[in-house]
């Protein structure tokens, strides 16, 4: 049993640590693939860690809507930033067939939202500023072109449309030359404007409205905008709509992941590399594959074997 879970603790530490896609690399590596109980152990780790199904991983074909973008808040961005992962996020993100991401840049340094922007396009994003609550920072409308100077579009959600009138909008879309992308909460129908918007999405982000909601966004032509917490769990019933999300949910698993490895390490740091390398992860991993687990690992256990 100390063996199995040696096993198990070390592979999945060594993936974690490297910073690579788990969702990947498990439909990659042969003793998944080979052993059915490896496969069984880490479908709840990444259900948990991935947001996602096995059966994706695997190749299985799940009935989806069309994905279209997801939100990075300001929060998030810092958080990948800050821990090396924003291109892994982005993979995550693009690996789920979303084509743009919306990220709130306020208060985030230059250097930083120039990487942000330029990691979405190597991944095959379309990064588009989100102007979040312009009318507390009394954005005139050169501030919010100045603000999106480093995305590939701009987007104003409901808060422009409920404190800016038509000819700051007019105004907008005259001077700023990119895609424009609108969003609004179903009561402010009325406010969109005839022309102007490149694509308007309807925040339906409550399940008790969500119907009718879902009903106003096809009138519009508008994308539908779901909720992490609440209507995300309706995705799989849109048939072929295209849908946003609004946040991206998995960044909260990169803290898990973080705080699962700070416990993995204290675990293993008091074995010897000869007790680690004698433990259960030599059957069905050649030499090679147990040595760049073990270079892996942010320390290097004990050498004497005894």
């Amino acid at each position: 049993m100390l063996k199995n879970y040696f096993s198990w603790v070390i592979y999945y530490y060594s993936l974690v640590q490297k910073n690579k896609d788990l969702c990947s690399i498990l439909g990659m590596t042969k003793i998944v693939k080979n052993n059915r109980f490896a496969r069984r152990s880490f479908e709840s780790i990444l259900a948990k860690l991935c947001g996602t199904t096995i059966g994706i991983v695997l190749g299985s074909e799940l009935a989806m809507a069309a994905p279209n973008g997801v939100w990075l808040s300001q929060p998030q961005i810092r958080f990948h930033s800050s821990t090396n992962t924003l291109a892994q996020v982005m993979a995550d993100i693009q690996g789920q067939n979303y084509k743009v991401v919306f990220l709130d840049f306020r208060n985030v340094p230059d250097a930083v939202q120039q990487q942000t922007a330029q990691i979405a396009r190597q991944q095959g994003l379309k990064p588009i500023v989100w102007i979040q609550s312009p009318q507390y920072r009394s954005l005139r409308v050169p501030e919010l072109i100045h603000e999106a100077r480093h995305g590939d579009g701009i987007q104003v959600d409901d808060h422009f449309f409920a404190h800016y009138t038509l000819a700051d909008f007019r105004a907008l879309r005259f001077q700023y030359s990119q895609p424009i992308f609108c969003s609004i909460q179903p009561f402010q129908a009325a406010l969109v404007p005839q022309t102007g918007c490149n694509q308007l999405d309807v925040q339906c982000y409550t399940s008790n409205n969500f119907t009718g909601c879902e009903k106003l966004a096809d009138r519009l032509k508008a994308v539908l905008s779901l909720y992490d917490k609440d209507t995300y769990r309706y995705k799989e019933k849109l048939g072929g709509r295209p849908f946003n999300v609004f946040l991206w949910p998995y960044s909260h698993k990169y803290f898990g992941t973080r705080s699962k490895v700070s416990v993995l390490e204290k675990t293993l740091r008091p074995f010897s590399f000869c007790q680690l390398s004698s433990a259960k992860i030599g059957a069905g991993l050649s030499k090679s594959e147990q040595k760049s687990f073990f270079f892996a690992l942010p320390f290097r256990p004990s050498k004497n074997c005894f």
